[in-house]
């Protein structure tokens, strides 16, 4: 059975799991698109911003940031974790918001995007992403392709020991609709026993032209998809991209 809101049951291990990502170095390289597309961004939306590493990140280096995340328990650790540092943070959907206020930019960081798993989903957030942003404003995302799914993730199973953290995950990819469903299962150690908690989750890839496609409808004009952490096109063996897309009235 799909969890109904992924990341509820997961949120007190995730950043454990996580350990492996250099966060700081995709916020360094989201600066250097910025720059590279001639933004200065002072307001920034982090958008699925989970439990905020990328969110404090951005702090950091000073930008007033607002953290929007569909996970309670997510955001709880985002709390915990900011301490000094101010960020607004809201729950909401990532295809169904509205901020007070218009910013420069929108970040969406390891694939968020890819658990909006029809069309009309990607639609709404587009839309949701352009009316958020100033008159000239950057959205720049990263995705899983097809390619990453089908064969990097493909169906396999992988066991990984992380600290106190035994982690199973199960993947299952369905080619003809380009959806991965991933059966995570923690064995959490405490003392002598194990406690076992378990989430499934679903991302689904697109092709490249569709999400230009859906970005331009949405109102963006300019769209470029770089293979990720770089400023170089993507390739068919792009397992991640990173997309940006750009408002200009």
């Amino acid at each position: 059975m799909m969890t109904k809101h992924p990341f509820s049951r997961v949120a007190d291990y995730y950043d454990t799991l996580m350990k492996g990502i250099d966060y700081s170095e995709w916020v360094n390289y989201t600066i250097e698109l910025f720059k590279h597309f001639d933004h200065k961004p002072k307001r920034v939306l982090d958008l699925a911003c989970g439990t905020g590493s990328a969110t404090i990140e951005l702090v950091r280096r000073g930008f007033e940031v607002t953290a929007i995340d569909l996970s309670s328990e997510m955001l709880e650790i985002l709390r915990k974790k900011k301490k000094t540092h101010k960020i607004e943070i809201m729950k909401a959907d990532m295809q169904n918001f509205k901020l007070s206020h218009p910013v420069d930019a929108v970040t969406c960081y390891f694939d968020s995007i890819n658990y909006l798993t029809e069309e009309r989903a990607l639609k709404r957030c587009f839309r949701c992403v352009y009316e958020a942003l100033a008159e000239k404003g950057i959205f720049v995302f990263d995705m899983n392709t097809i390619y990453g799914l089908a064969k990097v993730w493909g169906t396999n199973t992988l066991v990984r020991e992380i600290d106190n953290i035994y982690s199973v995950w199960r993947a299952v990819y369905d080619a003809s609709k380009y959806i991965s469903t991933l059966y995570l299962t923690l064995f959490v150690g405490d003392g002598k026993f194990y406690k076992r908690v378990e989430e499934v989750h679903q991302e689904r890839a697109y092709p490249m032209e569709k999400i230009e496609e859906l970005l331009r409808e949405a109102g963006f004009p300019t769209v470029e998809i770089f293979a990720h952490m770089t400023t170089n096109s993507f390739l068919d063996i792009s397992s991640r991209v990173m997309i940006v897309a750009e408002k200009k009235i």
